[in-house]
């Protein structure tokens, strides 16, 4: 036991002192009330110090936010009121002959920008906005007034003033955090550059004002805010793009106003619109590894119909730069290939990156190959560029690039006359006039590796699903090339001189019954292709085909070579598809093939 749980000697409790058990309950009521008050405190400083934590500001109490009183909203009216008394004071002036013209514009717009600048060092944000807005509604009407009606500017110094007023209001917005003013300030200068673009009949100085504005707005926007300054400058660059170049091609030549027009500056226009953005959005993307967004998807569109486009109309239709132009755009194509290059790695984050440039790459060496390349050379160049595309796609596992495959054969198809000749071989009433040519036989055998390639490699279910109608594309092609080349073979054997009607029919019934058999015969080989739903579609095809060529143009010993055909795949193509079930499918080794993802 402790010595302070025993009781002192020679003293009974009753007759202890409690003068200290006193002293220590009034120390004890002391400390009480003082912790309530301090409660009493914190509690009703509690909700301004959890707000200032919220916000990152530093723990002060915060006065409530009120809004201005219309007192001072009418005082700030009346004081823009009293500006724009003294834009008119000036206006008189002018308009009295106390003033020259050129004077009193130049009066005018340092009085404007004397606003502007006042609205940086104003005391509050509402104040900046109002002499910002007297300073927007002085100075555009002045500028448009200026060059329209008495014609003091020319339409290059309205251009230029346009742009530096455009950049002093933004600045000022910016500065004072006032969007409404930049909007403002934006969308004046834009309707003024249309007006006055109309009113002098000039495009070109307005519409470099555009691109410029354009560029401007997309690098200042970029991760900061207000990135909704970038759609009208855009698509006012556009517009005016797409007026200059309509006018240099216009049929006739243009119009008396705007004869001055060169189809040489008007592709460099073009070109320009192109370089400022699909650049920009470029070096953007490849800096900051950003994923390409709404915006830059809907101006790259624009960019490819309204730029490019319209520079091909110009120079196709001046009959100059046609080939420096489809130079040019096979190496933005070259390059955008680079571009994609960082983004090659399969990531959910970069793979739109990915998509994007090879989307572009894909459009301008299309577009630019048959401006620099004969027919007959850029058709093998696509067929190389579509198994390149194939073998590169299934080693990244990249949908899109097998997509794209399929689009360069078919470009190498048209390109070399590979898909008229084959139509004309089959549908022709005369049969082929012409064998193939050196670049068809090489577009047919980049089809045909093509569609050995991928089949050699034989990717994933899922990715076979989503390309097969594709590769489909691609076994029809090889089909109808082979199948007409045949055709050509044989009606040079046996009609040297004139094609023999009848026998046309029949060696055409011949090959499209050797079809239908082989793609039996693939549905049960192959049934990565699941090919056993086109054997019938096509024998109803022969069968038409028989009753309504054969029987109406055959001889009998033709008909009986057309009866021998028909009759032969009739009987052998149900059997080979019944045999073709997906019980075959078991030696199917794609399992082990790493997925292509788009």
């Amino acid at each position: 036991m402790s010595t302070a749980e025993v009781p002192p000697p020679m003293s009974p409790p009753a007759a202890a002192s409690p003068a200290p058990f006193e002293s220590r309950l009034a120390c004890l009521a002391e400390a009480v009330a003082r912790l309530e008050t301090r409660v009493a405190a914190l509690e009703t400083t509690a909700p301004a110090r959890l707000g200032s934590l919220a916000s990152g500001a530093p723990t002060v109490s915060l006065p409530p936010a009120t809004l201005p009183s219309p007192v001072r909203i009418m005082g700030l009216i009346g004081r823009v009121c009293l500006i724009l008394g003294g834009a008119t004071f000036i206006r008189a002036l002018v308009d009295a002959g106390t003033i020259h013209r050129g004077w009193g514009v130049a009066l005018g717009l340092g009085y404007a920008i004397t606003w502007a600048l006042l609205a940086v060092r104003a005391k509050s944000p509402l104040e900046a906005a109002f002499h910002a807005l007297a300073s927007i509604l002085i100075t555009y009407p002045l500028i448009v007034e200026s060059t329209a009606r008495f014609g003091i500017l020319t339409p290059g110094l309205a251009a230029f003033l346009l742009l530096a007023i455009t950049c002093l209001h933004g600045a000022v917005a910016w500065r004072r955090d006032l969007q409404p003013i930049i909007w403002t300030a934006l969308l004046a200068s834009v309707g003024s550059g249309f007006v006055l673009m109309a009113a002098r009949q000039a495009i070109e100085p307005f519409l470099g004002m555009f691109l410029l504005l354009g560029g401007g707005a997309l690098w200042l926007t970029y991760g900061r805010r207000w990135h909704g300054l970038r759609w009208p400058t855009a698509l006012a660059a556009d517009l005016g793009v797409l007026i200059l170049t309509s006018l240099a091609v216009w049929p006739g030549g243009a119009p008396e106003a705007y004869r001055g027009i060169s189809p040489q500056r008007a592709m460099g226009f073009a070109l320009a619109l192109a370089l400022v953005y699909l650049g920009s959005f470029a070096v953007r993307m490849l800096q900051r590894r950003r994923v390409v967004n709404v915006f830059e998807i809907v101006q790259t569109t624009l960019v490819l119909l309204v730029g490019f486009g319209g520079a091909l109309r110009v120079a196709l239709a001046s009959g100059t730069g046609v080939g420096l132009l489809g130079a040019g755009v096979s190496l933005a194509g070259v390059g955008c290939y680079a571009a994609a290059v960082p983004f090659a790695e399969d990531q959910e984050e970069t793979r739109a990156n990915f998509n994007f440039f090879t989307f572009l790459a894909l459009v301008f060496l299309l577009l630019g190959g048959p401006l620099v390349l004969p027919h007959a050379t850029f058709a093998p160049f696509s067929g190389a560029l579509g198994l390149g595309a194939m073998l590169v796609g299934l080693r990244l596992r990249r949908t899109i690039l097998i997509l794209q495959s399929g689009l360069y054969l078919g470009a190498a198809a048209v390109a070399s006359g590979l898909a008229m000749g084959s139509l004309r071989a089959f549908l022709a009433p005369t049969g082929p006039v012409a064998p193939l040519t050196l670049s068809g036989l090489l577009s047919l055998a980049s089809v045909a590796a093509t569609l050995a390639l991928f089949l050699l490699r034989r990717p994933s279910d899922s990715v076979t699903v989503r390309v097969r109608p594709v590769i489909l594309a691609l076994g029809a092609m090889t089909a109808a090339g082979f199948g007409a080349w045949v055709i050509w073979g044989c009606c040079g054997i046996f009609t040297p001189r004139a094609a023999d009607a009848g026998l046309l029919a029949a060696v055409r019934t011949g090959v499209l019954s050797a079809l239908a058999i082989a793609l039996a015969w693939a549905g049960k080989r192959l049934p990565i292709l699941d090919l056993r739903w086109l054997v019938y579609p096509l024998l109803i095809v022969t069968a038409l085909k028989f009753l309504f060529e054969d029987v109406a143009v055959g001889r009998p010993l033709t008909l009986f070579l057309g009866f021998m055909c028909f009759g032969t795949t009739l009987i052998l193509a149900p059997r080979l598809l019944k045999k073709a079930g997906p019980q075959d499918g078991h030696g199917d080794h794609r399992s082990s093939m790493p997925e292509v993802n788009s």
